[in-house]
């Protein structure tokens, strides 16, 4: 590989990801990172932004963004893989709640490569504090083919 800036991560290859490869992070949703969430994505429903309307739904209490749930798992993928990697797909099934303060468990493994592309497939599982699956599905990240000999100039200078 060609020399790179000393602050640049080193990039792990395709060929370097086995299938099988794991990565689990534990993160709690604070009620700051929901607020910060709504007003950067502009999803400011009710449901996730104001305690009273939320207290009169079937969920009783504020509900996380589906999405800011999936940004956790986009989190994930980075650190399994580094950042050599891009997203190109992403199916999600929301089968259950995250509420402000829940603690989540997120896993994403790789379960397939397909060499032509250069792409990973991986299992996506999101559980809460108490186990229950509440997000799943199957990601895709392609890895990027960078200019090394750009990355050389870079590193020189």
């Amino acid at each position: 590989m060609s020399a790179q800036p000393n602050n640049w991560p080193a990039l792990l290859r395709f060929d370097d990801v086995e299938i099988g490869r794991t990565q689990v992070n534990v993160h709690t949703v604070t009620e700051a990172e929901v607020d910060a969430f709504g007003h950067l994505s502009g999803d400011l429903n009710p449901l996730h932004m104001q305690h009273a309307f939320a207290e009169c739904s079937p969920f009783g209490r504020r509900v996380v963004h589906g999405l800011l749930t999936a940004a956790l798992v986009s989190a994930a993928h980075t650190e399994l893989t580094g950042p050599g990697f891009v997203y190109v797909g992403q199916e999600l099934r929301f089968l259950g709640p995250v509420y402000i303060g829940d603690t989540v468990t997120i896993s994403v493994c790789v379960v397939e490569k397909k060499p032509a592309k250069h792409i990973l497939v991986m299992d996506t599982t999101v559980r809460n504090q108490q186990g229950h699956v509440v997000l799943s599905g199957l990601s895709a990240l392609k890895e990027l083919r960078f200019d090394h000999a750009l990355m050389a100039r870079s590193a020189a200078a």
